[in-house]
């Protein structure tokens, strides 16, 4: 299903459109036309209100889907813009910290921030982190190791550019946590469960006219918020996936 992320949300809301009216009304409508299939009314009246009722359900699994992804992908965008804000902090205490060692390191710092952006992020919607980048940052810190402030100025700076790493290397870890984030399994169950029921009743709204209508109608207004749940529960991949863009706007103020 990894492809399917990919999709654009317009793709995502046709496919599932089309599925899901083929499943619940198209094939179901013509075999009953066919064969010449009726419920009969009281059955049918039973249907109706039980179909009634597990639309209620899905709608509220659905909802309950969608807060939850949302509130994923929201942590994850504030994870970096945060790591971008540490970044540039690191990059200002560096500067404060004065002389060409501290130089060296703004440039390496540069280099970390690059191969997160260009180099990770692609990796991080298959749930990995860069190498380059892992190296990149275990080369920084040791360069911030071995720094020897000569005054009491470089002292304090020292102390804040330790400080500050120590949050980059912690919010980064924070953010390749979330390339695990997705909807728990009790949740996507639920609503598998939910819309099977759905369709099994579905087939058997009558009369013929009222399940072409009436069940169209609710495979539609589904299909768009499922689209929206597959959009948003893959933080990495798709339309409204989460990018290094806040990371990327500070690049050309680091080093220089």
């Amino acid at each position: 299903m990894h492809w399917f992320y990919t999709f654009e949300i317009y793709q995502i809301i046709l496919t599932l459109s089309l599925v899901g009216l083929t499943v619940t009304t198209v094939v179901p409508g013509l075999i009953r036309w066919k064969f010449k299939l009726e419920p009969s009314e009281s059955f049918g009246k039973g249907a109706d209100d039980a179909f009634k009722l597990i639309i209620s359900i899905t709608l509220l699994l659905t909802a309950f889907s969608l807060v939850r992804v949302q509130g994923d992908h929201r942590n994850a965008e504030d994870l970096v813009s945060r790591e971008a804000a540490l970044v540039y902090k690191l990059n200002r205490a560096l500067n404060a910290y004065g002389g060409d060692q501290a130089a060296e390191l703004r440039r390496d710092l540069l280099a970390y921030a690059t191969a997160v952006v260009e180099d990770e992020w692609p990796l991080m919607s298959q749930g990995q982190r860069s190498e380059v980048a892992s190296n990149l940052l275990a080369d920084l810190t040791q360069g911030i190791r071995l720094l020897d402030p000569k005054n009491m100025v470089q002292q304090i700076a020292r102390g804040e550019v330790i400080g500050t790493l120590t949050q980059l290397s912690d919010i980064r870890e924070a953010r390749m946590g979330t390339t695990q984030l997705g909807l728990p399994d009790y949740l996507k169950n639920s609503l598998l469960c939910a819309i099977a029921v759905l369709i099994l009743l579905a087939w058997l709204q009558t009369p013929l006219t009222k399940m072409v209508a009436a069940v169209s109608g609710v495979t539609l207004g589904i299909s768009i918020m499922m689209s929206l749940l597959f959009s948003l529960e893959a933080i990495y991949l798709g339309d409204s996936r989460v990018t290094a863009e806040p990371i990327a706007r500070i690049l050309p103020s680091i080093g220089r």
